[in-house]
C-alpha cells in the first residue's frame, strides 16, 4: 500500500469516529479524537490497517466512551425556593419608594399644607426600609415640638393677661387686654412655632434620607 491509501484510510476512520462521537461531550470526544490521531500518524498503509483493527469500531469506542462518563447531577428546585426566586419584590419595599417618601415627609407639607405632610407620613410608615424608632423621631418629633411651644406660648400669653388686669392697689382702673386684639408676643411666638415647624420637618425628611444610605434595592 502506498502513503496515499495509508493517509485515505487513517481520514476514513477518523470521520467515521467523529460521527461516532456526535452526542458526547466536546472535550471527551475531542481527547479521544487526538489521541487515535496521534497513534495513526507516522505509519504506513499496513501498520495503520492493523492499527486501525486493533482499535475497533468507531461506534463500540463512542459506546465506551459514554459509558464513563458521569451523569451530570440532577438539581431538584423545591416549590418554595422556586416560588421565592420569581416572587416580584415589593414597590413599598423599593429604595425609589423610601426616597420618595422621605421628601414627601419633608417638603410635601410645604407645597400642600397639612395635606402633603400627612401623605409624607404614611408613605414613610408603610417602608420597610426604616426602622420603627427612626420613623417615630421623624414623625413625632416635630409635631412634638411644634405643640409643646404653642402650649408654652398660650401658657405665657394667659399668664401675661392675668397679671395686666389684676389691681395695682392706687385705685387706678387695671389695664384690660382685650383677648380679640393680639398683643406683640402673640405674633413673634406665632411666628416662631411656624419657623420651627418649617426647619424641622424638612429637616426629619433629610434625615430619614441620610438614615437610608446602604439600605433597600433600586
Amino acid at each position: 500500500m502506498t502513503d496515499a491509501e495509508a493517509t485515505r484510510l487513517r481520514d476514513d476512520y477518523l470521520t467515521r469516529l467523529d460521527e461516532a462521537m456526535r452526542t458526547l461531550p466536546h472535550g471527551v470526544a475531542g481527547d479521544i479524537r487526538s489521541g487515535i490521531a496521534e497513534e495513526l500518524s507516522g505509519l504506513d498503509a499496513d501498520a495503520a490497517a492493523r492499527r486501525i483493527a486493533q482499535l475497533g469500531d468507531p461506534v463500540d469506542i463512542a459506546r465506551e466512551a459514554a459509558d464513563e462518563v458521569p451523569a451530570p447531577p440532577v438539581v431538584v428546585v423545591s416549590p418554595v425556593a422556586a416560588s421565592s426566586a420569581v416572587a416580584p419584590t415589593p414597590t413599598t419595599a423599593s429604595r425609589r419608594f423610601a426616597i420618595a417618601a422621605a421628601l414627601t415627609l419633608g417638603f410635601g407639607g410645604i407645597l400642600v399644607p397639612i395635606v402633603g405632610w400627612v401623605a409624607g407620613m404614611v408613605l414613610v410608615c408603610l417602608s420597610p426600609l426604616w426602622k420603627a424608632w427612626e420613623k417615630a423621631v421623624a414623625i413625632l418629633l416635630p409635631l412634638g415640638v411644634v405643640v409643646l411651644s404653642w402650649l408654652i406660648l398660650s401658657s405665657m400669653s394667659f399668664t401675661t393677661g392675668s397679671s395686666s388686669g389684676s389691681s395695682s392697689g392706687t385705685g387706678t382702673p387695671p389695664e384690660v387686654n382685650n383677648p380679640l386684639v393680639p398683643v406683640w408676643y402673640d405674633f413673634v411666638g406665632a411666628h416662631a412655632v411656624i419657623l420651627l415647624g418649617l426647619l424641622l420637618v424638612p429637616a426629619s425628611g433629610l434625615w430619614l434620607l441620610w438614615r437610608l444610605r446602604g439600605r433597600g434595592v433600586r
